[in-house]
């Protein structure tokens, strides 16, 4: 290697990082003026979106999962819709009235997660005799506390009509009560419960609902 008019050599890594500034330089501009990627959000469901949504993931559920060997995994699979798309823990609470609030922090959990359980075999049986393609939403009325999605589900054997009840929490529309020709279900669960109560215990009320869970179970895997 030569030497410069004093003998010296050349310091390579001065000249190294002379090159590489401006080279750096333009690949930097070259990364910041690019193209931004494209950022996909699925639009935002309105109250018969949030219902169809549910509806369309519980009628599926049954159809798929309909053998008797995956009545475990149907159960499951529905239970993760009513979590996701309903406001189950409002609804257990106005299933109780007043007796809530005499409950603990501990009775109130337990009786949320086997309300859920109950909540989704009743779902599920009022869905069963449907599939996707017979069921008509007909309309979406709203008051000040929440919205009404009115469907028509015809199957082989019932013609009927469901009014679901749809409020916004957290920004999402949720399925808030389910309302059975005229009949709600949360209306019809605090009639029941309330008698319960007045005859006997909460325990009396656990012990009755987890029974009705095992006979639901069974005539589903009957029925199946």
């Amino acid at each position: 290697m030569g030497r410069n008019a004093r003998g010296q050599r050349p310091q390579l890594g001065i000249v190294r990082r002379r090159w590489c500034r401006p080279a750096l330089f333009l690949i930097l501009c070259a990364m910041l003026t690019g193209p931004a990627p494209a950022i996909s959000a699925s639009p935002e469901l309105g109250p018969t979106g949030a219902v169809q949504r549910a509806m369309g993931e519980i009628l599926y559920i049954l159809t798929e999962l309909k053998d008797p060997s995956r009545s475990t995994q149907r159960q499951w699979e529905i239970e993760q819709v009513v979590r996701r798309s309903f406001n189950y823990e409002a609804m257990a609470q106005r299933s109780l009235g007043e007796a809530w609030d005499g409950l603990n922090a501990v009775e109130r959990r337990q009786y949320v997660r086997v309300f859920v359980q109950l909540l989704r075999d009743d779902v599920a049986d009022k869905l069963r005799e449907y599939s996707s393609a017979q069921v008509a939403y007909l309309s979406e009325t709203s008051d000040e506390e929440s919205t009404q999605v009115m469907t028509a589900p015809a199957g082989p054997n019932v013609d009927t009509r469901i009014e679901f009840q749809v409020v916004r929490r957290s920004g999402t529309w949720i399925l808030n009560d389910l309302i059975c020709d005229g009949v709600s279900i949360v209306t019809n669960y605090q009639t029941q419960f309330s008698r319960i109560l007045r005859e006997g215990s909460f325990s009396d009320l656990m012990e009755h609902m987890k029974q009705k869970a095992l006979i639901a179970k069974a005539a589903v895997k009957a029925d199946s």
